[in-house]
């Protein structure tokens, strides 16, 4: 039973030591908390198996450097062609684009590794997850109709390794004319 009364002035001996005890016990539980969470993340951090760097690409093809993206080839699965479509370069206009940069990664950053003109022959083998850039493979100009080993079915996909040359350009320029 409440007897109403209300102490006022400052706390008793006993309340203080419980107020001190009590923040005892936090300051230990934020230290355990916060190693807790320190060991947590250094948990997540990722580390690289061994004889896995950065260097290869995923399955152990082709070395990387930045600014570099292999084109990927058999992404439809071994039923389907290594290279999924043929295409054609189009839209390229005369008083803007002489040519179409093929480039070594999805980006208008990445290095120009070649100029494709007007009508060349190229086959599609990937996208870009944005869909703004096709990873292609691309006969030589002297030899358009070279299979570049990518019109049949592989085991499983992979980094392009062919005689041909390869990388990326922009969807705008490229025309589906096959597949």
């Amino acid at each position: 039973m409440s007897t109403g009364i209300v102490r006022t002035g400052p706390p008793s001996r006993h309340a203080n030591r419980s107020l001190n005890a009590a923040r005892g016990l936090i300051d230990q539980c934020m230290k355990h908390l916060v190693l807790a969470a320190t060991l947590a993340l250094a948990g997540c951090a990722q580390q690289s198996a061994p004889g896995n760097d950065a260097t290869t690409a995923p399955d152990g093809s082709v070395p990387l450097s930045p600014g570099v993206s292999p084109v990927r080839i058999g992404e439809g699965g071994p039923g389907f062609d290594a290279c999924g479509r043929v295409g054609a370069v189009v839209n390229l206009s005369p008083s803007g684009e002489a040519y179409l940069p093929l480039r070594t990664a999805p980006f208008v950053e990445a290095k120009e590794i070649g100029r494709l003109t007007n009508g060349r022959r190229l086959y599609v083998c990937t996208r870009s997850m944005d869909q703004k850039w096709q990873g292609v493979v691309v006969p030589p100009a002297d030899a358009p109709d070279l299979d570049c080993r990518v019109s049949a079915p592989i085991a499983a996909p992979r980094a392009y390794d062919g005689p041909c040359q390869s990388g990326w350009v922009s969807t705008a320029f490229v025309k589906p004319v096959a597949g």
